[in-house]
């Protein structure tokens, strides 16, 4: 039995008791965004792992081998940090 993308997040949303839009909240996305997104089934995984975080859960996609190798484990995304601009301080002197 395989279960389409689209019910896995609405039956989670279920099972926590909230909805599509408060989840594109959670995870800073507008609900509108989220829902066509959903639709179309154009989720890239890392999204799917906010989703996940933000639902209590985590989402895991991941190739398994019987020795115990897993391939694809997804971290969290990294933010960019932006170095901070330097910025010239001028002292003025009143005499």
């Amino acid at each position: 039995m395989t279960i389409e993308m689209e019910q896995m997040i609405f039956t989670a949303a279920i099972f926590r008791n909230t909805n599509v839009a408060e989840i594109a909240r959670a995870i800073g996305m507008a609900p509108s965004s989220l829902y066509k997104k959903i639709s179309r089934s154009t989720l890239r995984p890392w999204e799917l792992a906010k989703i996940g975080e933000a639902l209590g859960g985590e989402y895991v996609f991941y190739y398994s081998f019987p020795n115990g190798t897993k391939i694809g484990t997804l971290e969290k995304p990294k933010r960019k940090i932006r170095p901070k601009k330097k910025t010239q301080k001028t002292s003025v002197r009143i005499t």
